[in-house]
Order: structure tokens, then sequence, then C-alpha cells
């Protein structure tokens, strides 16, 4: 659906005011807010679980999207894969306190997701590995294997804070993510300003609202204004995954309202269709049996002689099947619907009945 194509100024604008706001705010709290700091666990925790729901709802909605044949590159499975792993991941660090894997978690749900981002510019990659059926299984188990690996087990694993700060480990980490999720911005906002489609754009407001706080992380300390200030952008990026998941149900909506109205209307002609040709296959039928009637009548009303019949050159007697000799008369009433009334021809009258001809045939 293409809605921003006579809008791209005001498009480009908005763009503009959120990449400068998320840099001066970020930049402006690590200045002069850096030493406030709001320790709250359950609100962490609840941010994350949000996220971790929006990206899994998200990735079965493009899932769904990509076995619909929507994209021919297969741009929606890996954005899917990339979600899928990440709101597993997110909530395996939703679930965890700090200390505990919590933010090592948070990091490898965003770098993970940030590579399946950035593949889309990467052609015929997505094709590639569409062809794996079995790959969001595949990623999804491995997602919550390495969740619960880290969780259980941390001290097997780099460290991500040491003395309240972030390890260079942590850092390289959330800037890659970043790195790769502005580039997956960049893919679709090269495609919005070629088709002004307004899918395009909000991927990119997604993921530019994703990648600027990730590089703005990794300089954050725990707990103060900028560690929230990361959380409350990444909720905005969420906020734009569920409107872009309601507009993808509006649209299914309007296209299965048309679908039913098309086929009603289909149902409507071919219902006139098939009560016309009901009507003449019964002016056919009724014409067609009396028909039949009339030949039935026909045929009861006819008998006819066929083939070679023996008759006896003198008497004129016919031979019948079983040899005996019958009178042509017997024979032809036997065979036929004729009936014989006998009379007399006047050469045979005269020849038999000369002295009464004169009289019988003057």
């Amino acid at each position: 659906m293409i809605v921003f194509k006579n809008n791209r100024s005001f498009a480009l604008i908005l763009l503009v005011i959120i990449f400068l706001g998320s840099s001066l705010a970020s930049l402006a709290l690590n200045i002069f807010w850096h030493d406030i700091k709001i320790v709250n666990e359950p609100l962490h925790s609840s941010l994350e679980a949000f996220g971790a729901m929006a990206a899994v709802s998200m990735a079965l909605l493009l899932f769904q999207l990509h076995d619909d044949g929507k994209r021919e590159k297969a741009e929606y499975f890996l954005l899917g894969m990339g979600f899928l792993m990440m709101g597993i991941l997110d909530s395996c660090h939703a679930g965890s306190t700090i200390g505990h894997g919590s933010i090592l978690l948070r990091g490898l749900a965003s770098i993970c997701g940030s590579v399946w981002f950035a593949l889309v510019w990467l052609p015929g990659v997505g094709r590639h590995i569409a062809k794996v059926k079995s790959a969001p299984w595949i990623v999804a188990s491995g997602s919550v294997v390495l969740g619960i690996l880290i969780s259980r087990h941390r001290e097997f694993f780099p460290l991500m804070i040491q003395d309240n700060r972030f390890t260079p480990f942590a850092v390289v980490i959330y800037i890659l993510s970043g790195f790769f999720l502005i580039v997956a911005a960049l893919y679709f906002f090269r495609e919005f300003l070629r088709s002004g489609r307004t899918e395009s754009y909000l991927f990119t407001c997604m993921f530019l609202l994703s990648g600027l706080p990730a590089i703005q992380f990794s300089y954050s300390v725990l707990w103060t204004e900028d560690f929230w200030f990361w959380h409350v952008q990444r909720c905005l990026a969420y906020t734009v995954v569920f409107y872009y998941m309601f507009r993808a149900f509006l649209q299914v909506r309007d296209e299965l309202k048309q679908m039913n109205e098309f086929l009603e209307q289909r149902i409507a002609e071919r219902t006139a269709e098939l009560s016309i040709e009901v009507a003449e296959r019964k002016r056919y039928g009724t014409e067609r049996e009396m028909v039949i009637v009339e030949l039935q009548d026909a045929l009861t009303q006819i008998k006819t002689l066929t083939g070679l019949l023996p008759t006896c050159a003198s008497c004129k007697k016919i031979r019948d099947v079983e040899g005996n000799w019958v009178q042509m008369e017997s024979y032809i009433q036997a065979h036929s619907e004729a009936k014989f009334s006998h009379g007399l021809c006047p050469p045979c009258a005269k020849k038999l009945y000369p002295d009464m001809y004169d009289d019988l045939f003057r």
C-alpha cells in the first residue's frame, strides 16, 4: 500500500527528526544526567517482555506473509528469522536478573537479529535459506538452548559489565548490532525512495529506532537515564512493529472482503447461468420425450417385410421359415399389419364369369 508517495518530504523530515532527536537526547543525558540512577528491575523486565512478545508476534506474521508469496526475494523470511531469534533471547533476558546473563542475552538477541536483518542486502540468500523448511524450528530450538545455558552457566561466558560499565566485548556486540540494524534500515529506505511504499518506510523507522539505541547503549551506564532512554526508544520501535501488524491485519481484512464480494458476484452470475441452462435442458428434455413418444407410436404401427421371399411361380404361395407353403394373403397378414379384402379384377371376372361380366362391369 502506497501512502507516502506524495508526502516524501514529510517522511524524510520525520526520519531526520528521529535520527537527530535520538542522538541529541542520548548525548544530553550522558552529559547532564549521567549520575542519576533509577533501579527498577520489575519495570525493566516488563519492558523487555513487551519487546519479546512483539518480536515473536512479528516473526509469525512475517513467516505467514512469506508463505503467501508477498515478496519474491524472501525478505520476509529473513526478517522473520531475525525477529524470532531476537524474541526468544529477549524472553530469556526478561526472565533473568542482572548479573545472571541478562545483559549478555540482550546483546546476543540484538546481534543475532540484526545479522538476519542485514542479510536482505544479499540477493538470493533468503530464497536459499527458505528452502530449508525446518530452519525456523532449528533457530528457535538453538535460541532456547542458548538462553538456558547462559542463564544456568553464566560463568562459562564472557563478561558484559565490569565496575558498573560495559566491557569492550559488550561494546563491540552492541555497536555491531546497531551497525547491522542501520544497514537494514538503509535497504528499506532505498526501497521506500523507489516505490513510496508505506511498508518500506515502517521497516526503515523500526530498524532506525532499534539501531541508534544499540550504538548509544554501549556508552550508557546501568540504571541511569540514558539506560532507560535506550529502552524507551526500543519500545517505540516495537510500537511501530505493532502498528505494522495492525496495518497488515486491516489489509488482509480488506482483501478478504473484496474476495468475498467477488465470489458472491461470481456465484450470482453462475447461478443465473445454471438457471438458464437448467431451463434449456428441461425444454430439450420435454421435446426429446415428445419425439420418443411419436417414434414409439410410429414403431407400433410399422411392421415391414424384408428379405427374399420364396414364391411359387404358378400358384403364388410363399414358403415360410418352416418350409410350409402358405397362401400369400396368410403370409403377409402374419408378418405385417396389412389386412386383405377379396374382390375380382376385370380380367379375372371376364375369365371366370363371362356371362355376368357385362352386367358386373357395364
